[in-house]
């Protein structure tokens, strides 16, 4: 199966500090990545530097068969949904509004066939009913709901997530999960940056461990049971030990 993303000596430097290391990654069309990492191990800058959100000092990005510079920029773009920690809502627009919007301003697509994708992409995410809501009318597990019906109402050839659920309370953790679930069962190709180890057994097709800005191990989810290095077998540990 052809990669759909396609990462080489992936380098991101915070000035003198860096915080990516010479990363490499295949990630296969229809594939589910899950990165975990302790904090500052650099996973969510990795994730973000694949579409210059953060912008590498070096090394080599193909997405969808385009190589990531900054002529390709919004190419690559339009082909990636990215969902944030913290929902990244415009709160005076309706919920709807806040779908159509890139889907007519950066697709270029009709305001029609946009409000119909938008509609689409609510109905999967189980928010069909708060369409004319404004986003803090919401909670929070609705407002991320509403996050990932914008990302995927562009139909992208990969759903990236930065710890999507880190910022919700513990009982509003559950209907996002199902929501990605549907999603991932969907074929849909999906790179996410997450601790939530049941979604991982039951979702991904491969597990990513990062630590000081490389990848040290990584596997089928079963590593999750049996991991081979102590650093990732320590850092299961303490977050059985947090969630427990």
């Amino acid at each position: 199966m052809s990669a759909v993303v396609t990462v080489r000596g992936l380098n991101v430097a915070y000035g003198t500090l860096e915080v990516v290391k010479g990363v490499d990654l295949d990630v296969a069309q229809g594939e589910k990545v899950v990165i975990m990492g302790p904090s500052g191990s650099g996973k969510s800058t990795f994730l973000r530097s694949l579409i210059w959100l953060v912008k590498p000092k070096s090394g080599k990005i193909v997405i969808d068969g385009i190589e990531v510079a900054q002529q390709t920029l919004m190419d690559v773009r339009k082909r990636v949904g990215f969902v944030f920690q913290h929902y990244n809502l415009f709160p005076h627009l309706k919920v709807i509004d806040n779908i159509v919007l890139p889907l007519v301003k950066v697709h270029g697509l009709p305001r029609g066939e946009a409000v119909q994708r938008a509609r689409e992409a609510l109905q999967l995410v189980g928010l069909a009913d708060k369409e004319r809501a404004y986003p803090l009318q919401l909670s929070g597990g609705q407002q991320q709901r509403a996050a990932i019906a914008r990302a995927i109402a562009i139909r992208p050839k990969v759903l990236m997530l930065d710890e999507p659920t880190s910022a919700l309370d513990p009982e509003l953790v559950e209907e996002v999960l199902r929501v990605l679930e549907d999603i991932a069962r969907r074929g849909t190709t999906m790179l996410i940056v997450t601790h939530e180890i049941d979604f991982a057994l039951d979702v991904a097709d491969r597990v990513v461990f990062f630590e000081g800005g490389k990848i040290v191990e990584e596997g089928p989810p079963d590593i999750l049971y049996n991991p081979k290095t102590d650093r990732f077998r320590q850092f299961l540990r303490r977050l059985h030990r947090r969630t427990s």
